[in-house]
């Protein structure tokens, strides 16, 4: 049997961007493989009709698409690198539309300004996004002589930013300061652009109508300082009019869905557990939200896994009902909610689902059980059907540890974890073990197939990993750890530790290390600078100081106020109390740092000022700057920075494995 290698995910196949025709006769969706050489991902569409999966079109780079009808699609596309030059040098974009029978790819149009297709409308218009700032819709306002005079002068200012806002930049987009996410009508025929909004007002969720003649979106006027609350509106298609629904601008809108003529909103008003909240159900009725249903947990997935690449869908409407995802526990679920408030379970998946989508009379989910890869299933008698094999080589006669469940009870909570042991573990020899930490810290891990780990494992180390308080999964009151960073959370990670310890006696517990990104960077800084019981850490794109973070993080503004409850001018000691950096002096544990220096959630200076003072303390350190990337790192960097990432973590932990 072979091993799980540092570049096995290069063989992994990445299951994303699910979507079904109009009359539901088809769907398409994009497998995406890594290039080591290229350093990039290339993504395949795609097409399955009832049982069959056919793929179809090299898509490379490109991943935006749509059904425009049965047998076409409309596909943003460039042919070759000079055609997506000379596209990008002249601010234009490209779309193609392939002929699903026909099998061929045609010219379509072009479009003025960079957009993204967000939905279809109907043969002949589709909605398209863009962020853009005031100046930039002279792309498609202005006469050809304007326009050229435009990127004449947006090419002399590309050295310098003018910044009046916040967050001025984005994890993942770089500077968005006075940018507005707007939506476009793009009539095909016509070739005509009709902006929907003002030039100052950013849109942020929306959904159609059944019958997709009006289009319900939330946002607002952009302001000097982000809100996370919203307005909510109507767009009559036909009549080019608007309607506000909601004006109080007092709840943060994550989902919106028509049931019956009806608009129902998740919504949450943050005031008894802060950002990190769980949303309720609402209608929209009289300038009103009115509660419908007291869901309580979160929407959408968020089980952790380095294994996926692009998104899907995590809701739909059918008959009437609302069928959304949303993480219960350690796993997914697939919920169905009603006009009356009513709430069904449809299917439970011991692992994640990682998107949804309506497909003739049943549903077809993109999702990853039992140690696989992503594949798509199909819900039959309450259960998952397998239709795709996309994944079948990639672990095939390679050992993959299944996840030995461990709870333990701290009071009147209950914290849950998992060990992976090597192929050959007994409990009468002495194995290393890693604590791996998840970020957020409102995700969780779950029994998925996590590659890191997997590699750790099929090289003699124990792997455990546990949801500690502040993860999802359980409601509000467990995830609550505002104010409390580094006391309950590490408390229950110590005490999973110990029963790890207990349970697996195999492990040397002179040969320990932890690491963990994001929030788990936040915590492995906490851990070294509170304990010496881990012979070597690993930190990364993490979080060292709440008072620099608060300026220099996109989101640090209101995460930072929010999560350690202070503020640098009238509770500075609140932040203070909570940074790992006060207790920098107590570190002695050989501590690698990774990060990105585009990491704009959680900035490399974080990583820079923790280093600096090891390094004059003369503690064995050492800093991995990554150029170039963003937050996602760990799951959606380039394969040549993923790699060098998990070398230099696994690498550190070898050091140490074998050294005093």
């Amino acid at each position: 049997m072979e091993k799980i290698t540092k570049d096995a995910f290069l063989d992994f196949t990445f299951l994303g961007a699910l979507k079904a025709s109009p009359e539901e006769s088809r769907y398409a969706l994009l497998a995406s493989e890594a290039k080591e050489e290229a350093n990039t991902y290339h993504h395949t569409l795609h097409i399955g009709d009832g049982e069959r999966i056919e793929r179809r079109l090299n898509l490379k780079k490109n991943q935006n698409f749509c059904f425009l009808d049965e047998t076409t699609l409309l596909i943003n596309y460039q042919k070759n690198k000079s055609e997506k030059k000379a596209l990008e040098e002249d601010f234009r974009q490209r779309f193609y539309t392939y002929d699903i029978d026909e099998r061929n790819l045609k010219p379509a149009f072009y479009l003025p300004f960079p957009a993204k297709i967000e939905a279809r409308i109907d043969e002949e218009r589709v909605l398209l996004s863009a962020q853009m700032d005031k100046k930039d819709h002279v792309l498609y306002e202005g006469t050809e002589e304007e326009r050229k005079a435009y990127l004449k002068e947006k090419k002399r200012e590309k050295a310098f930013e003018d910044i009046e806002e916040i967050p001025y930049y984005f994890d993942g987009q770089n500077f968005v300061a006075n940018k507005h996410r707007q939506f476009f009508i793009y009539d095909i025929r016509r070739e005509e652009t009709t902006r929907l909004f003002k030039k100052s007002f950013a849109v942020e969720n929306h959904a159609f109508s059944k019958d997709q003649r009006i289009l319900y979106y939330t946002g607002k006027e952009k302001e000097g300082v982000m809100t996370m609350t919203t307005n909510i509106y109507a767009y009559d298609i036909a009549e080019g009019t608007h309607e506000a629904l909601y004006e109080e601008k007092d709840y943060a809108v994550s989902l919106l869905a028509e049931l019956g003529g009806t608009l129902v909103v998740a919504a949450k008003d943050m005031k008894s557990y802060g950002v990190n909240e769980n949303p309720d159900f609402f209608t929209v009725e009289d300038g009103a939200l009115k509660p419908l249903q007291e869901f309580g947990q979160s929407i959408g997935n968020t089980v952790g896994s380095d294994a996926r690449l692009l998104g899907s869908e995590q809701s739909f409407v059918r008959r009437d009902r609302l069928y959304f995802v949303s993480t219960i526990d350690d796993h997914c679920e697939l919920f169905a909610l009603g006009l009356d408030g009513s709430l069904e379970t449809v299917v439970t998946v011991p692992g994640s689902i990682d998107g949804v989508m309506p497909f003739q009379d049943g549903i077809r989910l993109i999702a990853m059980q039992n140690q696989r890869l992503q594949e798509l299933y199909r819900i039959t008698d309450g259960s998952l059907k397998r239709l795709s094999n996309f994944n079948r080589k990639a672990l095939a006669n390679r050992y993959v540890a299944t996840p030995q469940p461990l709870e333990i009870e701290r009071g009147e909570h209950t914290v849950k974890g998992f060990v992976l042991l090597p192929k050959n573990y007994t409990h009468d020899k002495a194995f290393p073990a890693v604590l791996d930490i998840h970020g957020g810290p409102k995700t969780v891990y779950g029994e998925v197939f996590y590659h890191e780990m997997q590699y750790w494992v099929n090289l003699g180390y124990v792997v455990f990993y546990a949801n500690p308080r502040g993860s999802d999964g359980k409601g509000d009151a467990f995830a609550d750890i505002r104010g409390r960073y580094g006391t309950v959370d590490y408390e229950d990670l110590m005490a999973f530790t110990d029963a790890v310890l207990e349970a697996y006696p195999g492990i040397d517990a002179e040969n320990l290390f932890v690491t963990g990104g994001s929030y788990g960077g936040f915590m492995t800084n906490w851990i070294v600078s509170h304990t010496d019981r881990f012979k070597a850490a690993v930190t990364q794109r993490s979080i060292a100081n709440w008072y620099s973070f608060y300026g220099t993080s996109d989101i640090g503004f209101f995460f930072a106020s929010d999560q350690a409850a202070g503020d640098p001018v009238s509770t500075p000691e609140a932040l203070k109390k909570q940074s790992p950096i006060t207790y920098a002096d107590r570190i002695k544990t050989p501590l690698l740092f990774i990060h990105a220096d585009q990491d704009h959630r959680c900035p490399i200076e974080q990583a820079q000022q923790l280093f600096a003072i090891l390094k004059y303390r003369g503690v064995e350190t050492k800093l991995v700057w990554i150029k170039g990337e963003s937050h996602g790192l760990s799951r959606a960097g380039s394969p040549q920075a993923r790699l060098k990432r998990l070398g230099e973590i696994t690498g550190w932990f070898e050091h140490y494995r074998y050294t005093g």
